[in-house]
């Protein structure tokens, strides 16, 4: 049997997680070889890639778990060990190699349970790059729960004093919303009458969707927004991110943002919007209201922040209700926008959330009034800091230009001028982060310890290559956009309901 280089990727990730566990003193080599190991295979993936191969997957492999037939002759219901994947899911295996790796690098001086910190980091990338790489929907949830499994650890045992209730609290919220997505999905592949669980086929097939009323549809998609939004996070329900972040440590945080929170769109990009045609239509608006008001209030709450892990999650509610406004307009140059967007996000927070961590350990707060003028003493600290603020609030050659500049553009194109509430959260997003810059970098020292010293080599190479990336993809975004538009979503039979196969209007 010919394996796929996906499951290879996937056979490094779990052994390399479980030889890390065992580890001991040895832990955080065997951490930085596997996830480097990772990231060489993501990067062979790009070199073998066909950018000409626009209407279907790529590196697949199938193989049959188990068949159930009811009785001899009548259609059996198979699960699959299927995997494979296009430009839409490729940048995501990319970013989460990347930032695992840049992670391990920044905690080589963990000293606290080593072997299991970094065990827990590599099992939560391991379940990440399965949700990426799976085409079967069980697979899919099996690799979706797994991620949930080590984050709830890292948070509780290794978080701020409230780390038990933020480590609960996100493990209720977000296994609630699985359940959700779960059950609704089998719902669908039972009334449609599906002898699997490919969601590719699916997506595909013409006029599957008629066994399924629009009202049904109605319902399962609504289910399925929450499922997946409770993720992206989005507004209202998204009261367990600061928690989670803030108590947090800074590992966990950057792959809870950089990362997970990522898994929400994919979900939505891969499963909710295609699946369910005459549910989507029904209920956008209700998506359009969302993410409006994700944006805004994720916006304006992050002006009031002091905090500055708490601020840069905040703005993540606000980056990642962009996300769901370029999803909803369900256009080429939306999804486009979209998945650009969240990956541009996945480095810009990875960085700032590595920041936070660095100014809590050198200055022993993150209360943003009480430390200023750090340039003349931490100068390096400081201008990644710059750079991770300005790519947050959109400064074009930076990364996070182009993606919030397609998602505004694809919003004219479909809402008019709709356009201009996000435009105003965009201005809102530049004050506080120009409003935290002043405070932290400029004017006299103040609140900076005789000890205070800049970044140790283990903390700056992860956040340097982080700001390389992000300067990289702002000046050519074009790297990255060639390989997302390689997908089905954006070839000329991916179905949208009704009529013909046109893709994506």
């Amino acid at each position: 049997m010919i394996l796929s280089p996906l499951t290879y990727l996937l056979a490094v990730a779990f052994l390399g997680t479980l030889v890390t566990f065992l580890g001991g003193r040895h832990a955080r080599l065997i951490a930085l070889f596997t996830s480097v190991l990772a990231l060489l295979v993501v990067l062979y993936l790009l070199t073998q890639f066909s950018f000409t191969q626009a209407s279907g997957y790529q590196f697949l492999q199938l193989n049959t778990w188990f068949t159930y037939a009811p009785a001899p002759g009548s259609p059996g219901l198979s699960i699959d060990y299927a995997v494979g994947v296009d430009g839409i899911s490729l940048p995501f295996l990319l970013l989460s190699a990347i930032v695992t790796v840049a992670t391990v690098i920044y905690h080589w001086e963990e000293s606290q349970n080593p072997s299991a910190f970094f065990g827990l980091l590599l099992l939560t990338n391991a379940g990440l790059l399965g949700v990426f790489v799976s085409l079967d929907i069980l697979l899919f949830f099996v690799f979706w729960e797994v991620v949930l499994v080590p984050m709830f650890f890292l948070i509780g045992h290794w978080g701020g004093p409230r780390r038990q209730y933020a480590a609960l609290k996100f493990f209720v919220y977000t296994h609630v919303a699985s359940v959700v997505m779960l059950v609704s999905l089998l719902v669908l592949v039972f009334l449609g009458h599906w002898p699997n669980f490919d969601f590719t086929n699916m997506a595909l097939a013409q006029g599957y969707d008629a066994a399924i009323p629009g009202v049904v549809q109605g319902v399962l998609f609504g289910a399925l927004l929450f499922g997946f939004g409770v993720k992206l996070p989005m507004v209202p329900f998204h009261t367990w991110l600061p928690d989670a972040h803030v108590e947090a440590p800074t590992g966990g945080s950057v792959l809870l943002a950089g990362l997970l929170l990522k898994m929400g769109g994919y979900g939505l990009i891969r499963l909710a919007f295609p699946l369910l045609p005459l549910g989507r239509v029904a209920l956008t608006p209700l998506v359009f209201f969302f993410a409006f008001l994700s944006i805004v209030w994720g916006a304006l709450l992050s002006l009031a922040q002091r905090d500055l892990k708490r601020l840069v999650a905040y703005s993540s509610i606000n980056h990642m209700g962009v996300v769901l406004l370029a999803i909803g307009l369900w256009t080429q140059l939306g999804v486009m926008a979209a998945v650009l967007l969240m990956f541009a996000h996945g480095l810009v927070s990875a960085l700032l959330f590595m920041i936070s961590g660095s100014v809590h350990h050198t200055f022993g707060t993150r209360d943003i009034p009480s430390v200023g003028g750090i340039t003349s003493r931490t100068p390096l600290l400081s201008t990644l800091l710059m750079v991770g603020s300005l790519a947050s609030l959109g400064l074009p050659a930076l990364v996070s230009f182009p993606a919030e500049f397609s998602a505004f553009l694809a919003t004219w194109e479909t809402l008019g001028y709709w356009v201009f509430l996000p435009l105003f959260a965009l201005v809102v997003t530049a004050a506080f982060y120009i409003w935290m810059m002043q405070r932290f970098s400029f004017g006299p020292p103040r609140g900076i310890p005789e000890t205070a010293r800049d970044l140790p080599p283990y903390e700056a190479i992860g956040m340097v290559v982080l700001a390389s990336l992000i300067v990289l993809f702002g000046v050519l975004p074009f790297l990255i956009v060639h390989v997302i538009t390689v997908s089905p979503v954006f070839g000329p039979c991916y179905h949208t309901g009704g009529g013909a196969c046109p893709g994506l209007p």
